[in-house]
């Protein structure tokens, strides 16, 4: 199973973004750039993946 990492901004409906930035752990890929809309608990409302951190292996 492999384990990605990416960094997250909140983007708004007039198209402004949140100044800081989250990390957002998941089990699929997202692409960069993308918006995406309920990525979770903890992610409300649209997300835009500005990068991904960090993509891991794992057995099991």
């Amino acid at each position: 199973m492999t384990v990605y990492t990416y960094k997250v901004l909140r983007e708004y409906p007039d198209g402004s973004q949140a100044k800081r930035a989250r990390r957002i752990t998941c089990t699929e890929p997202l692409r960069v750039g993308g918006l995406y809309v309920r990525l979770g608990k903890g992610f409300p409302g649209m997300q835009r993946v500005i990068a991904e951190v960090a993509q891991e292996y794992q057995e099991g």
